[in-house]
């Protein structure tokens, strides 16, 4: 089973459209969640590159690529080049979520970039 964010969270939601909005809850940071298959991960987001890190695992499983496209976050794989699209919702720690097909997904602030 792959424990990777684009493959395992985010393959099953629909992709979405193009053009440029810059603002959104998501900021750079190190991020907690759990994957669909139970396993937990960090995702550490920069500037404009992410990595997700599963637990217990020395490198990163997923690697690629941010922006922001009509209101919604874009991830692009590094490795595949697939883009995913999700609509983000602020929640009220300083984490965030991301939605698409009926999924949500839920990203706890571990620490904001410096």
């Amino acid at each position: 089973m792959r424990k990777i964010l684009i493959g395992s969270l985010l393959m099953s939601m629909p992709l979405a459209g193009c053009g440029n909005s810059p603002e959104g809850p998501m900021k750079p940071g190190i991020y907690a969640y759990e994957a669909p298959d139970g396993s937990t991960h960090r995702m550490v987001f920069q500037e404009s590159t992410y990595a997700d890190m599963a637990d217990n695992v020395p490198k990163p499983v997923e690697e690629g690529t941010w922006q922001r496209r009509d209101a919604q976050l874009c991830m692009t794989s590094a490795a595949s080049g697939a883009e995913l699209c999700f609509d983000e919702k602020a929640e009220a720690d300083g984490g965030f979520s991301l939605s698409a097909n009926g999924v949500t997904t839920r990203f706890s602030l571990l620490a904001n970039a410096r």
